[in-house]
Order: C-alpha cells, then sequence, then structure tokens
C-alpha cells in the first residue's frame, strides 16, 4: 500500500469517526464555544444574568437567591397528556437543580409551597403573569402577552434571599412553538436567582438566540456558582464579581468545565 491509499483511508477513518460523534451529539459548535470561555467572560455573563430582571424594569440590586429548602408544588390549569409530560419534566429539572445548588427541594401541598409553577393556558397566561408581578411589587416590562413562559420571585428585604417564586407555563403555546422542555429549564433556573436573559453568542437556555432544550454545561456552572457558600444573598454586584473570580476556578474543576 502506497503513502496516497494510507493516508486517503485514514482520512476516511477520521471523517467516520467525527460523523458518528456528532450523530451521538458529542461534537456540537455550541459545546466548544463553551469550553474556550475565559473566566472574564463567564463572570460577565454570569453579572448580566444574576442581575438583570427580564420581566420587569430597573435591574437588581442585591443577589438573589435561596438560603432555606424549596417546597415546590405543580397546578394544572391545563388538562391533557401536554400537562403530564410538563409535569413530569418539572420533576426531573427539580432533581437536576438539587444536584447542582445543594439546596433541599422536595415536593408538597399548595399551602405548605413557597415555589409555585403553574401549568396554565394560553388565554389566562398574561393575566396570571400581570397578577404574579404585582404579588412580587414589580412593574411589567417587555411584551409579556407575547412571553413563551414566565417567572417571577419575591425577596427578602433584609437579607435579600428568595422567599417565594412563581412559573407560569401556557403549556398549549410551549407546545405549539416545541418550547416546553426549554421553558421548563430556563424558568425553574431562573427563578433560583439566575432571571435574565443572557448576552448573545453562548450556548445556553438564558440566550433567546441559541435553541437549546436542556441546561448546558455553562448553565450548570452558572447554577453552582450561585450556590456556592462564598456568595451570599444580598451581594452587591461589585462584591459578587469579585468573590466570582476568587471562586471560579475551583467551581470548574469540580465540573470540568
Amino acid at each position: 500500500m502506497n503513502r496516497r491509499a494510507a493516508f486517503l483511508i485514514l482520512l476516511l477513518l477520521l471523517s467516520s469517526a467525527a460523523a458518528g460523534l456528532a450523530a451521538w451529539g458529542l461534537v456540537r459548535h455550541g459545546a466548544l464555544a463553551e469550553r474556550s470561555l475565559p473566566d472574564r467572560r463567564i463572570v460577565q455573563h454570569f453579572l448580566t444574568i444574576a442581575f438583570g430582571r427580564e420581566h420587569a424594569d430597573g435591574p437588581g440590586r442585591q443577589l438573589a437567591k435561596w438560603r432555606r429548602g424549596i417546597r415546590y408544588k405543580v397546578l394544572r390549569w391545563a388538562g391533557g397528556p401536554d400537562s403530564e409530560r410538563a409535569e413530569a419534566l418539572l420533576h426531573r429539572q427539580m432533581d437536576v437543580l438539587a444536584a447542582l445548588s445543594g439546596l433541599h427541594i422536595v415536593r408538597t401541598d399548595l399551602f405548605d409551597a413557597n415555589f409555585v409553577v403553574a401549568l396554565t393556558s394560553e388565554d389566562l397566561f398574561a393575566w396570571q403573569m400581570r397578577r404574579a408581578l404585582a404579588r412580587a411589587g414589580r412593574l411589567p416590562g417587555g411584551r409579556i402577552a407575547d412571553a413563551n413562559c414566565a417567572g417571577v420571585f419575591g425577596q427578602e428585604i433584609e437579607t435579600g434571599a428568595i422567599a417565594y417564586a412563581r412559573i407560569l407555563i401556557p403549556v398549549d403555546r410551549a407546545v405549539r412553538r416545541n418550547l416546553l422542555e426549554r421553558c421548563v429549564a430556563e424558568e425553574t433556573a431562573q427563578v433560583l436567582g439566575l432571571p435574565n436573559d443572557a448576552d448573545g453568542g453562548v450556548r445556553s437556555v438564558f440566550n433567546d438566540a441559541d435553541r437549546s432544550t436542556g441546561l448546558s454545561r455553562l448553565d450548570r456552572l452558572f447554577v453552582a456558582l450561585l450556590y456556592h457558600p462564598r456568595l451570599e444573598p444580598g451581594l452587591s454586584r461589585a462584591e459578587t464579581a469579585r468573590r466570582l473570580r476568587q471562586i471560579l476556578p475551583a467551581v470548574r474543576r469540580r465540573l470540568a468545565y
């Protein structure tokens, strides 16, 4: 076998291997971009997500996170198999977030819940969202009526800790737009204390330009960073940035990011 033939065979083998990896989802443009993000950009994206407010006017002034456990309840305002699927997705996602954050997250009844997820319908969504924002003392921002889904949380005034959260998913709209899985992943992470959209160019459920349906590796890093003991609820943006730079290398190593 001459060198040219051997080279062509090797090239074919490499091409086949790459195609196989791509078919299994192991070679993806977004995932490769995640690994190359330097610490500076991770901190920048984290601050944008943690201190912005997607569905309300004005940025947050304090870092928001849960300090006590989460007791959640799923309410079905809309029935049918799609709502059943949404509820199953929610339970799995809460298990994922419990593992990433270290929070004690359990199901409960409505009267004991501090975290309520309403699987609603398109015709009720805007009205319910305005009520949720009013309860949180926030003015509506953006085009709420056309949102795919939404979440809001309330903070303790003295500490900045999150005291309760509400998520609204218009199941019929989310299914029609093929966004049910994404709504579950994005909104549950946002009401943990990451309420804003990300800047463009990253693979993330917080990035509206990305079509991810589940938490990316970068998203998992954001949740783990937020619930690091050094980041306390109520911190200012500047102090959060300072502590982030200190803890980021160790958290990256732990998550192999």
